[in-house]
């Protein structure tokens, strides 16, 4: 029962009034004149009293009344105090409602059996309404800071299933984000086990349209809600591109920009990326940050691809299509595994860690029946038992099953077609649309430009960009000379973008397969800007990056241009030009 104020001021006089708040006691005595002794006691300080001559009657007021404390007899026919003292903590478990026994006995035994019943504290007979009043305060003060606790557990405790309800609600949005039917596809087998409710690792997989199968490992910093919380979003990213036929380095290109503008300083993704090509036959491996993925064949560890690159949503991009998979062909009997960081810093109980030894070794010695489960087997047998410190992702990818029973050819393309595609983009499109995914979709309609598409992504991304900063723009890249020239002109580059209300940029593309010169086709890159030029020819002359003026100046990406295509040519004064990027047709 709540109660208003301090319950030891509560009606300290006898003209008190007793409200619901007023502590409420229940006097269990035979004796009538004890009893009324005691009811004009505790009625004195304005508490109100109920009485009851038997412990039956006790059982049924206590029943009835929901009283703040008890003074029980012992000594009383039919149920005794003690019996009664055991049946009303039996009734209540749940309240703390302080049994106080009245009685004349002074036998230590007999004392010591008050508190086995279920009593909390005893006064001796004759009654000293000063040492009654003084245990009363004492147990009132008790009660209340019992009930302060409770409350306050029971706070706790709602928050705590709410917390639950909340995580577990958003465990299932992450795991229908996850979720697709190539994570199910003949020969690709996993483990996944967060170390909390939410985990920070994430294994996704998709077919691009050419039937290529795409696989991707990431492990964001930390573990529980704070990681989890981009998974969703990268879920759909990732799916999404896919879906469209992004060229694994663009996708990764653009999940490194979204997390680099979401993502706080102390937060990024470290990230595997496997590709099974199977009309070509190549397995693409792409590491930035993950423990090693190895390649295992015959019994023996073949290659081994280590982290080569930045986790994404550490820096902004700065040179597009550097992020590219490494690429061999598929060998017979091979088996690919990879695994976030978890695996490798499960700790034993002595606190070794398993490290990328331990996986190879457990590889290496699997059996011939279980292959994944006697992988998992040995990691389990390692930790002996010891809790688990990170979220545990592991992927056994097996490349002939792949090949035999998850070969799925992609839809139909159109290699012999001709098609030009042309965007004008004013100053507000400029600012709102990044036109390179469109421009790249195209070519994911062309199936004979596959192996092509890395380049092709490099030689647009790098003119648009090029047309966009220096010729829109107007930026300066030579501020580029260091790193902190870097984020100044990033900055820079902002404020220009939030400015821009005038200016203007054409970007054609066409595809030519026979192209001006016998068995080979091409793709006529041209974009033209709204600037007005700059001295290009010291950079058309340049033959390498290092005879630029320093390494980072401006005129870097046309080298790189240069170096892709068959033929490069900037028309007076600057502000267009033309690039020609020939194939075998």
């Amino acid at each position: 029962m709540e109660r208003m104020g301090d319950p030891l001021m509560a009606g300290s006089s006898a003209g008190g009034g007793v409200t619901e708040e007023t502590p409420s006691f229940l006097v269990v005595d035979d004796e009538p004149v004890n009893a009324m002794l005691l009811q004009m006691i505790l009625s004195a300080r304005g508490f109100r009293v109920i009485t009851a001559s038997s412990g039956e009657e006790a059982l049924a007021r206590f029943a009835e009344d929901r009283v703040d404390m008890v003074l029980m007899d012992i000594m009383m026919p039919g149920m005794d105090g003690y019996e009664t003292t055991r049946r009303i903590r039996a009734v209540d478990r749940e309240r703390f409602v302080p049994v106080l026994f009245v009685t004349a006995l002074t036998d230590e035994q007999r004392l010591a059996q008050c508190i086995e019943a279920g009593g909390d504290d005893f006064i001796t007979k004759p009654i000293s309404r000063v040492q009654l009043n003084a245990k009363i305060d004492s147990w009132l003060r008790t009660q209340a800071l019992y009930r302060t606790v409770t409350a306050q557990r029971d706070a706790l405790d709602a928050h705590q299933r709410r917390l639950e309800m909340e995580q577990e609600t958003a465990r299932r949005i992450v795991e229908r984000a996850s979720g697709s039917n190539a994570l199910e596809v003949p020969g690709l087998r996993y483990c996944y086990s967060p170390a909390d409710i939410l985990s920070g690792d994430i294994l996704l997989a998709a077919r691009r349209p050419n039937g290529n199968l795409m696989i991707f490992l990431g492990d964001f910093t930390g573990h529980g809600i704070g990681a989890a919380v981009g998974v969703p979003s990268l879920a759909t990213l990732f799916h999404d591109l896919t879906r469209r036929g992004s060229h694994p380095g663009e996708m990764l290109d653009e999940i490194n920009t979204r997390l680099f503008a979401v993502l706080p300083p102390e937060m990024f993704l470290a990230t595997a990326v496997v590709e099974v090509d199977f009309a070509h036959g190549k397995l693409g491996v792409w590491n930035a940050g993950m423990p090693p993925v190895v390649l295992v064949q015959d019994g023996e560890v073949v290659r081994r691809y280590d982290s080569s690159d930045l986790p994404l949503g550490v820096v902004r991009d700065q040179a597009p299509g550097r992020r590219q998979l490494e690429y061999s062909d598929l060998l017979p009997g091979s088996v690919l595994y990879a695994c976030s960081d978890g695996v490798v810093e499960a700790a034993a109980p002595d606190g070794a860690l398993f490290g990328s030894d331990g996986l190879e070794r457990a590889v290496l010695e699997r059996g011939d029946d279980d292959l994944f489960g006697d992988v998992l087997g040995a990691l389990d047998r390692f930790r002996g038992g010891a809790a688990q410190r990170d979220d545990i992702t592991l992927f056994e990818l097996d490349l002939d099953r792949l090949r035999a029973e998850g070969n799925e050819t992609g839809i139909g393309r159109a290699d012999g077609a001709r098609w030009q595609a042309q965007l004008i983009l004013d100053a507000t499109t400029v600012v709102r649309v990044n036109p390179l995914p469109a421009i790249m979709n195209f070519f994911a309609e062309l199936g004979a430009l596959e192996a092509h598409r890395q380049r092709l992504y490099v030689v647009v991304s790098e003119l648009y960009t090029n047309a966009l900063e220096h010729g829109v723009l107007g930026l300066d890249s030579t501020l580029k000379k260091d790193p902190d020239g870097f984020e100044e002109y990033y900055r820079l580059r902002a404020e220009a973008m939030e400015r821009l209300k005038e200016g203007q940029i054409r970007l054609t593309v066409s595809h030519d397969p026979d192209g001006d010169r016998n068995g080979y086709g091409a793709v006529v890159v041209e974009v033209e800007d709204s600037g007005g030029g700059f001295d290009y020819q010291r950079y058309m002359e340049a033959n390498d990056p290092g005879a630029l003026p320093h390494p980072l100046a401006a005129g870097h990406g046309i080298v790189l241009v240069r170096s892709l295509c068959r033929e490069v040519v900037y028309h007076h004064p600057g502000n267009r030009v033309t690039a020609v990027y020939e194939f075998h047709s």
